[in-house]
């Protein structure tokens, strides 16, 4: 991210040589496609704690086999940019690009690959596994208290925000990529669109693991105040049940002394 702030600043301009621009790039997709991916695989485990809570698959094991799988797939997804990127120089100015063969023809692949590995298919999947998670969620809820009903909307509205935050972060750096095919001399203004799109695509690193700590030590609290009130119940229940034992003990041994007399 140094790196692209630095090239931001400078109008493009590379100044770090061509092996560091072939692995700063190859660095920056990769994490690109990691991020997605464990958003993806997380959206996958939610709806396999909720639907199937008595899963073997949920294990620690598990857990580092599957992040493993999707660093090494991500990197090996990057074996275009590895080849192709290299600096050019373009009106006396040193860029780092990924400079494609035949020129446009292969950039438009190139877009289309990047944006429906990293960004279609996964929406894709959160959306169908968070709508199957919400249907098994709604479907338990009339089967028991409607008290329950709250805590479907607050999932409700967990799962309308990971979806929300995701095209927000993400849709525009790949609509503009889009767009990028069909403009030959690109304006200021859509330079500074573009800038905005990277900044918010890097924010989705940050803003997705802090809304889902958010929503998950709101989740510990009700089950706290519920054990809570759980244990406050027990509690007067059981002092409720010394008190009538020692009633019934007391009244027990003032018969008995009664019939003494």
């Amino acid at each position: 991210m140094p790196f692209t702030i630095h090239q931001l600043v400078r109008d493009q301009q590379w100044a770090f040589g061509n092996s560091m621009c072939k692995a700063v790039m190859v660095v920056d997709v990769s994490n690109q496609f990691t991020t997605v991916g464990i958003v993806t695989v997380l959206c996958i485990d939610r709806y396999v704690a909720i639907v199937h809570p008595t899963s073997e698959k949920r294990t620690i094991r598990w857990t580092m086999v599957i992040n493993g799988i999707v660093w090494v797939s991500s990197f090996l997804l990057t074996v275009p940019v590895m080849l192709y990127t290299r600096t050019v120089r373009k009106k006396q100015v040193e860029m780092c690009i990924v400079d494609l063969p035949h020129g446009p023809q292969d950039m438009y692949w190139y877009t289309l690959y990047q944006s429906t590995i990293g960004f279609i298919i996964p929406l894709v999947i959160i959306s169908t596994f968070y709508s199957l998670t919400l249907y098994h969620i709604f479907r338990s809820v009339r089967r028991v208290k409607r008290k329950q009903t709250v805590w479907a909307k607050r999932a409700t509205k967990t799962v309308v925000m990971v979806i929300a935050i995701f095209l927000v972060c993400w849709s525009p750096y790949h609509v503009i990529q889009v767009i990028n095919l069909s403009i030959r001399s690109p304006t200021s203004a859509f330079f500074y669109a573009y800038n905005v799109s990277i900044c918010l695509s890097y924010s989705h690193s940050c803003i997705n693991p802090l809304m889902l700590l958010i929503f998950a030590q709101n989740y510990r609290e009700r089950i706290w105040r519920r054990q809570d009130m759980r244990g406050g119940q027990q509690s007067s229940s059981k002092s409720i049940t010394a008190k009538a034992n020692h009633s019934s003990m007391v009244t027990a041994d003032t018969s008995y002394r009664c019939t003494g007399v």
